[in-house]
């Protein structure tokens, strides 16, 4: 089995925001309902995440905001892509990294209020490179930051 190695003792950060549907602004506190939409919405991105590191990026960037202020660092983010013009082909360049993975999540903290959200968690992926047939495998914390939007779309910011 190969291990992906980021460096010595080096963490992989994934930031991501993204967008739920819009609410009311200025919310001081999440209520119920608001923690179930966004708890909800997560468990949308986490299956496309999925799906990712099987070589289809295809349900996570449809949840991918097309804002002009959208960016994508970490795992599938090279040294960073700002604006879908480079987000939206860095997400397609990672169907020629990833085939055949399973994703395993450990979640630390998540938290909402008002139309800001994160989640802090703890990512394991075992893939295998297209056109090897060797298993590798990927240790990250990730960090998604999420924003309030019209439409369910992520979109992220640095």
């Amino acid at each position: 089995m190969k291990w992906t190695n980021v460096g010595p003792r080096i963490v992989f950060v994934v930031c991501c925001v993204a967008a739920l549907r819009a609410v009311s602004l200025g919310c001081p506190q999440a209520s119920a309902q608001e923690r179930a939409e966004f708890d909800a919405f997560f468990d949308k991105v986490t299956k496309a995440e999925a799906e990712l590191f099987r070589g289809r990026p295809e349900s996570l960037k449809a949840l991918w905001s097309r804002a002009f202020d959208v960016t994508l660092f970490g795992v599938s983010g090279g040294s960073g892509e700002h604006g879908w013009e480079q987000v939206g082909p860095r997400l397609e360049w990672t169907n020629t990294q990833y085939s055949d993975g399973t994703l395993t999540v450990e979640r630390i903290a998540s938290h909402v209020d008002g139309n800001l959200g994160y989640v802090v968690q703890r990512e394991k992926v075992r893939f295998k490179v297209p056109g090897h047939t060797q298993d590798s495998i990927l240790e990250i914390r990730a960090t998604w930051i999420f924003r309030r939007e019209r439409r369910e779309r992520l979109s992220q910011l640095a």
